[in-house]
Formats: C-alpha cells, structure tokens, sequence
C-alpha cells in the first residue's frame, strides 16, 4: 500500500497526529519565548521529517497544529495564521530539498547534504516569520534581527541532532505500515503509478 492510496480513515488519522504532535511540541516550545515568538521552536523536529512520512497529509497537520500553536502558546488570536503560512513555507521547503535517501542518513555525505536543507529551509522560515511579524506590527524590526540568528542556532542544533535518529530509527517501521510517502519526487511518482 502505497500511500496515495491510504482510506480516508488513515489519511485523517495521519492529518490528527500531525496536528496534535505539532500542538505539543508547540506548547513545550513555549517554555523559552518572548512575548508573542517561540525562540525554542520543538516543532522544527517535524517539520524535518513529517514531509518525507505524510506527505500532504502531514502538510495539513502540521499547519493546523501550528494554528493552534500560534493562537495559544503565543497569544496570536487570529493572527495565527501566519505560523500556520510559515509551517507551509518549510515543510513544501523541505519536501522538495530533501534527498531521496534521507531515511537512510549512513554516511557523511548524505548528513552533511541533509544538513544542508535543514539549514535552509530553517534559515527562510525563520526569515519569513519575522517578516511577517514585523509588516503586521507584532515585533519591532529591531528585534526581529536580534533574535533571527540566536532563534537560528539553537534551533538547528535541535534539527541536526533529533531528525537524522529519528528517520533512521523510523522510516523503515513507517515503509513496512505503508505509510511512508517519501520526498515530492517520490510522492509524485507514486501517484502517477497509481493512477491518480
């Protein structure tokens, strides 16, 4: 079973556990804020390796778990939207950086490569949310560039350390269950297999 052919059961069952790890890791996240931003964001650890296990439905997920996040953990009301724009920006990031064999991160080139989209897609994410925060006047410009690259290190410390362990330990139980979907290049090809 591939998964563009999971049943609909399966699929909101992947986009409910997106969200509600994305809302968890959002409220421990909140332990180490400043008023109305995450500096400790724990749900970058998804964000590097949900695209390559659910695909879209783990896109939907997320964005609705950072929803919650943004609305609750950092007090932004309906202005959560934009974590939710951001979580976009960085899962379709990643999806479409990641290397095909990212679940099996053995040898130096592959992490460093992997590194690399972390890096990235860290990097514009972080970019494009104090971006946001500043054209909506939620942060002073001043500090958005203050806690751009503090935000930045801790962050991919966190990514560099916990995603690579966790696709290895996992993608094989997650392939074996079906559920694995791969990066967009995968993704696509499996759809068109199937004819969908």
């Amino acid at each position: 079973m591939t998964p563009t052919n999971l049943s609909n059961a399966k699929k909101v069952a992947v986009m409910a556990v997106s969200a509600t790890l994305y809302a968890t890791f959002f409220f421990l996240s909140g332990l180490v804020a400043v008023p109305q931003f995450t500096l400790l964001y724990l749900p970058i650890i998804l964000l590097g390796v949900l695209p390559l296990w659910f695909g879209l439905n783990g896109l939907v997920g997320s964005m609705i778990g950072a929803f919650i996040g943004g609305a609750f953990v950092e007090g932004l009301g309906v202005f959560a939207w934009v974590e939710s724009v951001t979580t976009l920006v960085i899962y379709v990031l990643v999806w479409l950086l990641i290397p095909r064999n990212a679940g099996e991160v053995r040898n130096p080139k592959n992490f460093v490569l992997l590194l690399g989209v972390y890096a990235v897609t860290l990097l514009a994410g972080i970019g494009y949310i104090l971006w946001q925060f500043t054209v909506f006047g939620l942060f002073p410009p001043g500090l958005a560039e203050v806690v751009l690259l503090p935000t930045f290190a801790l962050n991919i410390v966190i990514e560099a350390v916990v995603c690579p362990v966790l696709l290895r330990t996992l993608t094989p139980k997650l392939r074996s269950w079906g559920l694995y979907s791969g990066n967009f290049r995968e993704w696509r090809s499996s759809r068109r297999k199937a004819g969908t």
